[in-house]
């Protein structure tokens, strides 16, 4: 329709009442987890007893992932011991959370909301998943802290398992676009006022080549997530063998810039934009989300990388010899 501007309805409302919400949730649960990390005693005392050591992983942990699913299957776990019993391994909850994928993505491909809406809620049950493997390989392996286990079977069978999942995801969305195209006002940020709009379906190639850059950028994002993970990890757990160089760690783990960064990840992570994603979805803002995504989403990925690693550099220039 040329001439006309094209508005959002006013039932998008409450939508945004429940995202003010929820960043308003999160944002509490933030300042509490990294409030909660101040300078211990021995930092202030000069003492010699053992620095209590970070997770990095779940400093960078997305927030969902964080908040929601990883103490939850800490709870699900410490009610119903179910790495006690013999034929529940990391691997076989894995598989279980493939098949749940696999059913999420056909309901997430669905012409009617409300069962894309179940769709979503079976993707935060195999994230849930996720975490209870994990979960599970560190009480039988008897581990303690929350950290990705580099190298072994579990890690790559893991890792695949998620790009499945990705895969699953990205399948329904398809199959709801590929139904019913989204017109190409709808990918555009509010303004007041638009500019007139010529209201035509987006092209069935402009819908694949999104969902491609997407999953593309999502693989980016883990990659680097896991790198920056590894590098901050090597460093931040490290039983140091010297006072002042435990104190030194402690003290540049808990500054500001580190902990920015590390929140940074939480937003930059592969399942951080997923979850952006299944939040688009599940308000009925399926393709605004996703090009979103696309249009500013390496840019974003590209600048925190780039404080990560200068960060990095000198992280590891002030930690010198003692890493």
């Amino acid at each position: 329709m040329e001439g006309q501007w094209i508005t959002r309805p006013v039932a998008f409302s409450p939508s945004i009442l429940f995202v003010g919400v929820l960043a308003l949730s999160l944002f509490i649960a933030d300042l509490n987890f990294y409030g909660v990390t101040g300078d211990p005693p021995c930092m202030k005392n000069n003492c010699s007893a053992t620095i209590p050591k970070p997770s990095v992983k779940l400093s960078m942990q997305d927030h969902m992932g964080h908040y929601v699913h990883h103490y939850g299957a800490e709870v699900f776990e410490d009610q119903f011991r179910i790495s006690y019993l013999p034929f529940i391994t990391p691997n076989f909850v894995t598989t279980t959370h493939l098949f749940v994928a696999c059913l999420a993505g056909y309901l997430v491909g669905n012409e009617q909301l409300k069962w894309r809406q179940v769709g979503i809620g079976l993707f935060q049950l195999r994230t849930f998943l996720d975490m209870l493997d994990g979960v599970v390989y560190r009480r039988q392996h008897k581990q303690v802290m929350y950290v990705n286990g580099w190298g072994t079977i579990g890690y790559y069978i893991d890792a695949a398992a998620d790009i499945i999942g990705a895969l699953f995801l990205m399948w329904g969305i398809y199959m709801n676009l590929n139904r019913h195209p989204p017109r190409r006002s709808e990918g555009l940020p509010l303004r007041n006022p638009p500019e007139p709009l010529t209201d035509v379906p987006v092209s069935n190639s402009t819908i694949k080549l999104t969902l491609g850059l997407i999953l593309f950028q999502g693989l980016l994002r883990s990659f680097f997530w896991d790198r920056y993970q590894f590098a901050f990890h090597t460093i931040f757990a490290k039983v140091m063998q010297r006072v002042p160089d435990a104190v030194l760690q402690a003290r540049i783990f808990n500054s500001p810039l580190t902990r920015f960064i590390l929140w940074c990840w939480k937003l930059s992570s592969a399942e951080g934009m997923v979850g952006f994603l299944y939040l688009g979805i599940f308000l009925d803002w399926e393709w605004p989300a996703l090009v979103i995504v696309r249009k500013y989403g390496f840019i974003q990925l590209g600048v925190v990388v780039i404080i990560s690693q200068l960060h990095l550099w000198q992280v590891r220039e002030l930690m010198g010899q003692a890493i």
